[in-house]
Order: C-alpha cells, then structure tokens, then sequence
C-alpha cells in the first residue's frame, strides 16, 4: 500500500524483518529539442513512446505503487514513489519507454513522523545549550 513507511516480511515461522519503504518525489519533464517536430515524427513518438510510458504509469497508480498526474498544459507530470531503494526507483524510471526523453529531478522525502521526531531533538539541544548559556545580567525588551 502507498501509505505505508515499512513492510514486514515472514521469512520462517518464527522470524520477521522489516523492510524500510522509502519515499520519493518525481518530477518528470518532457525534453525540449528545440523546434517544432514533423507530423510523422510526432505520431511516432505519441503512439510509440509517450502514450505507452503515461498508461504504465498509470497502471502503477491503479496497483498503488505510485501517486500523481500530469501538469495542465504542459509535457510534465510529477508522481511519489515507494522504492526500497534508490536503484529500485531508478529501474523503475528507466522501464519507462520515455525515460531518455525526460529529465527528471528526484528528491527523497522524509516521514512526518521522522520529521517530528528531528524538531524534537531540535528542541531538546536547544533547551540543553541554553541551560549551559551564562544567564544575561539584564532582562531584553519584548518586540
């Protein structure tokens, strides 16, 4: 499932590992080569390369490995994606038969559960470093 952070996986009977999923957003832009494209050319890539690539995309969003769409108007799209690794992500993009005519910007995401736990160490240093800072001799003005 899409939502999920780990998987947990029965290797015997008696044991289970967790298996870390790994976030990541894809941003997906069509390259531009400067140039209107013949119609010859351009029904070739449409129905060859560009339509195959959208539909197993969209297949992998109706198996829920994936979530996203594609920008209004324009030859760029963007989708999440679960990997459980980034060589795992990258096998997955360059499947698509438009790969090579895509750039493409990958950023990891972070849970929101690690994130809170990151501004609670944040808060605890910070509380910890000011309880260490000599105390000013005079009171600061409030704003």
């Amino acid at each position: 499932m899409l939502y999920l952070n780990h998987i947990f996986l029965k290797v015997r009977e008696s044991s289970i590992f967790m298996v870390n999923i790994l976030k990541f957003l894809v941003i997906g832009k069509g390259i531009d080569y400067g140039g209107p494209i013949d119609p010859a050319n351009f029904l070739m890539v449409s129905e060859k390369i560009l339509l195959p690539s959208i539909e197993m995309i969209m297949d992998w969003e109706e198996k829920q490995k994936v979530v996203g769409g594609l920008f209004a108007a324009q030859r760029a799209g963007v989708i999440i994606v679960e990997a459980q690794s980034a060589e795992e992500l990258s096998s997955l993009l360059q499947s698509l038969p438009f790969w090579a005519q895509n750039s493409w910007k990958v950023i990891p995401l972070q849970t929101f559960r690690s994130g809170i736990e990151d501004v609670k160490k944040q808060i605890a240093n910070v509380k910890k470093m000011s309880e260490l800072s000599p105390k000013p001799k005079y009171e600061s003005a409030p704003i």
